[in-house]
């Protein structure tokens, strides 16, 4: 018998990647529901980190008055808009660097390595451009 499970899933949020598997389909039916609220809440964290980041880099036009501010996503607190929420509930930390491939930017986990992935984010992106650090 094969130690490689029959059903596997593996889906990219963001730059993670999250695996389902099971060795019969019922399982895998069973293990796929009970990872769906959280890749969906995953999922809704990167939606509402990319409005944020969108709206930040949208400026009111000079000549117009500005118009009232839309509500930032529930999943941020007011002081920290753009800093997205990590596992432990606290904003993630901001950094970048530069490697082989170039400079990146990404939103690191406040506790240190290896406690969440970090989020990177795409060159020429308005998250990019209005990254804070």
């Amino acid at each position: 018998m094969s130690s490689e499970p029959k059903h596997k899933l593996t889906v990219k949020v963001g730059d993670a990647l999250r695996t389902v598997q099971a060795d019969t389909h019922d399982e895998f039916v069973d293990e796929v529901r009970n990872a769906h609220d959280s890749l969906q809440a995953c999922y809704d964290l990167l939606q509402a980190a990319k409005a944020v980041g969108n709206f930040a880099a949208t400026p009111a036009p000079a000549a117009t008055p500005a118009a009232a501010p839309a509500q930032a996503p529930a999943a941020f607190s007011d002081a920290v808009a753009q800093a997205p929420i990590g596992p432990d509930g606290q904003p993630m930390v901001p950094k970048t660097g530069t490697s082989a491939k170039g400079p990146w930017k990404g939103w690191f986990d406040a506790r240190g390595k290896g406690f969440s992935d970090p989020i990177f984010l795409n060159r020429g992106t308005p998250e990019w451009n209005n990254f804070p650090a």
